[in-house]
């Protein structure tokens, strides 16, 4: 559905990441002002940030922080005081989330922003990131407790964990912070979809039954 967005495409350099991200990883007003360009192209991708930010606010967020919060709840008899820890976890990352869309609404109002904006935004969206990057690997862990099924989820969202952490602390404007994630939702997504179908082949025995 971002996609759809018209004209949410970065009028400048955006060091390698997706205009929304790049949005989001803005540390000086050099950043943003490469980001947006000039007019008319300027005016177009404000619009288009705006629009965005409405469909992940109220849609994308409360969906993905869902999605793993009741996954973590699915597999708590493979460990229920980490099951809750995890859900905690998806729910701190998408409380960060939406505090931080407020941000950016803020700071399209006020383009190029301040170094308080800036700031507010490092401390939204990197914790945002490394919440679900451990949440991800808290997911692996209760998994990993599982059938064969599950096991084989866990070695992808561990994965996918660890490389979102990684990319996280080391680049985050590569594509491939981002695809971490994208692959341990799959794998979460094909786990669940499994376990739809065959509990037995996923979580523990005894959860099974």
């Amino acid at each position: 559905m971002f996609g759809r967005v018209p004209g949410l495409v970065a009028c400048g350099p955006s060091d390698g990441a997706g205009p929304i991200i790049a949005l989001e990883l803005v540390r000086t007003a050099g950043q943003v002002t490469a980001l947006f360009g000039s007019e008319p192209c300027t005016s177009t991708l404000i619009a288009a940030q705006r629009e965005a930010l409405w469909l992940d606010m109220l849609a994308f967020i409360p969906a993905y922080t869902g999605f793993l919060a009741l996954g973590a709840f699915a597999l708590r008899c493979s460990g229920l005081v980490l099951a809750l820890a995890a859900m905690s976890v998806f729910l701190a990352a998408g409380a960060f989330d939406e505090i931080e869309g407020l941000v950016l609404f803020k700071l399209l109002a006020n383009l190029p922003g301040t170094q308080a904006i800036y700031d507010s935004l490092f401390w939204t969206v990197r914790p945002k990131f490394a919440l679900l990057g451990l949440g991800e690997i808290m997911l692996a862990a209760l998994l990993w407790r599982g059938s064969l099924a599950g096991k084989v989820a866990s070695g992808l969202l561990l994965a996918g964990g660890l490389a979102s952490l990684y990319f996280l602390l080391n680049d985050p404007h590569a594509p491939a912070m981002m695809k971490g994630h994208t692959y341990a939702w799959g794998a979460l997504l094909i786990a669940a979809l499994v376990g739809a179908w065959r509990p037995d082949l996923v979580a523990r025995e005894s959860a099974a039954k």
